[in-house]
């Protein structure tokens, strides 16, 4: 069967064992395996033409698990592989891209004329047989006294493999795929209460079944007519059960791996560490609890207090990516990151760091009890109100958004306000280039809520006639945080106001 050229050896003598291409070797030794199957080397030539979709469909996934791993192997890392080794590595990335599900055309048309073709081999019949007994009891086929293959070709569609429209047959047939992996019974609801909503339908799965269902209810069809009409909705599904499956084990190593540079390495290499986390850590919930579980946050917050603004940046960055998931949120604390974080937003080496500060601030007070512990801190306020009124536009965006969340505990208030949040709040209102029109309304509608928000609002002369202005011209979240903020003012001290026309 044409490999597509993907040539790489997968023996523990060309890669070096120990690092993060393990995963690697594992699976390129399944590939090697695969040359081994009885039904390729000493099994039935004929069983083996009629699974031949079915070994080019796990040589197809083991290629794609290759390539996932790859994807996300920092090689710049190792330090360990040769120019040789290293220029291999990256040759075979590209194969492993560019390799399709094949397979030939002329084996599914041989396969399709089976059934009409006499056997006279004797030799061929005994290893039918012992095809026969290998996989008798396990749903593959049927057994010797069940179906004798003596005397005459067992039909692929109802002879050699059990297609037979009973529900029982069809659960001896059902891949291992779809059933449980504890259990090994077919996956089903239970209709047992969630204990969260965090549901991630399983397409890919949901696909393979359905493929499934179609194939054992058209078996009139001929296996090049299911082939053709079924390839891409195979192909696609067989990319995601890969990745899936490739995906857990590389970004565990790969998360290993970098914590171990992070706490061992040398400046530029915890930098470079950092950096690859931080994108690790973009794509998806399940790498962020991998790499937390890895022991990532300790060492990342370490490496905030770094002189290096951009392993400093990196750092919180990755913090903060990693605080997505909210048991993050709740190891980052326990961390005792705040300090770190409010120094970073206070004096950070890049703005980039300041603002991903502000936002990592925002993203960890989304627990109430966080909101409490940011609230207090003696500088992380007052350092958010200097970002708003020093920062770039996305600086001046994360800082009001992270005020916004803490000004929802309302002990908070009367801090951000004290910190001389209001009347940079207006002057955005006034100025509107950085964009954050909605955010100012709606953070001063919560601090119009405690005394000192309202005393600092009415100092103001400019804003009532900004209120009237987006009352007509506003968005329709502008004109409901506008009318807020004017009801505070009638009902709160309104004859006292005065208004510049």
């Amino acid at each position: 069967m044409d490999s597509g050229g993907l040539v790489l050896k997968a023996s523990s003598g060309f890669l070096p064992s120990g690092t993060l291409l393990e995963p690697l070797i594992q699976i390129s030794h399944e590939v090697a395996s695969m040359e081994k199957l009885p039904f390729i080397q000493d099994g039935s030539a004929l069983w083996g033409i009629i699974l031949t979709e079915v070994i080019s469909n796990q040589f197809y996934v083991l290629v794609k698990e290759m390539r996932m791993a790859l994807d996300i192997l920092p090689l710049s890392l190792l330090n360990i592989l040769t120019t040789d080794i290293r220029e291999q590595v990256e040759l075979f990335h590209k194969q492993a891209k560019r390799a399709d599900l094949f397979v030939d055309p002329k084996e599914l048309q041989r396969r399709g004329e089976l059934p009409e073709s006499p056997l006279d081999h004797e030799e061929e019949i005994r290893k039918l047989e012992a095809e026969a007994q290998q996989l008798a009891g396990t749903g593959g086929m049927r057994r010797p006294e069940e179906t004798s293959v003596r005397g005459h070709l067992p039909a692929y569609d109802d002879r050699s493999i059990d297609h037979s429209s009973s529900s029982q047959s069809m659960l001896q047939n059902i891949p291992d795929e779809f059933r449980c992996p504890l259990s090994l019974d077919l996956k089903r609801i239970l209709g047992q209460k969630l204990i969260h909503m965090a549901l991630v339908p399983n397409y890919a799965l949901k696909s393979l079944v359905h493929q499934w269902c179609q194939e054992g209810s058209s078996s009139s069809a001929s296996p090049l007519e299911r082939s053709n009409n079924q390839r891409e909705t195979r192909e696609s599904a067989i990319d995601h059960i890969s990745a899936a499956k490739a995906a857990i084990d590389a970004v565990k190593m790969t998360a290993e791996f970098l914590v171990g540079k992070l706490a061992m390495g040398s400046p530029e290499i915890q930098r470079q560490a950092a950096y690859e986390l931080r994108l690790l850590a973009k794509t998806g919930m399940n790498h962020r609890r991998i790499i937390a579980e890895a022991g990532a946050i300790p060492f990342l917050v370490t490496l905030l207090s770094s002189s290096d603004p951009r392993i400093q940046e990196n750092a919180v960055t990755a913090l903060l990516n990693l605080s997505i998931f909210n048991n993050n949120k709740i190891l980052i604390m326990a961390a005792g990151a705040i300090d770190s974080i409010v120094e970073v937003l206070q004096s950070g080496g890049t703005m980039e760091a300041r603002e991903n500060a502000a936002s990592a601030i925002f993203s960890l007070s989304m627990i109430d009890d966080h909101k409490v512990v940011i609230g207090a801190h003696p500088r992380a306020i007052p350092a958010l109100v200097r970002l708003l009124q020093e920062g770039p536009a996305a600086g001046i965006r994360d800082a009001a958004t992270a005020m916004f969340n803490l000004a929802r505990y309302n002990a908070n208030k009367a801090c951000i306000v004290l910190a001389g949040a209001v009347p940079l709040l207006i002057e955005q209102l006034m100025d509107g280039k950085a964009g954050i029109t909605d955010d100012a309304l709606t953070l001063m509608a919560l601090l119009i809520g405690c005394p000192e928000g309202l005393e600092a609002i009415k100092k103001s002369r400019v804003l009532v006639p900004l209120l009237i202005g987006l009352l007509r011209f506003g968005s329709a979240k502008g004109k409901e945080n506008s009318i807020t903020l004017l009801l505070g003012l009638c009902k709160d001290g309104g004859r006292e106001l005065q208004v510049d026309y």
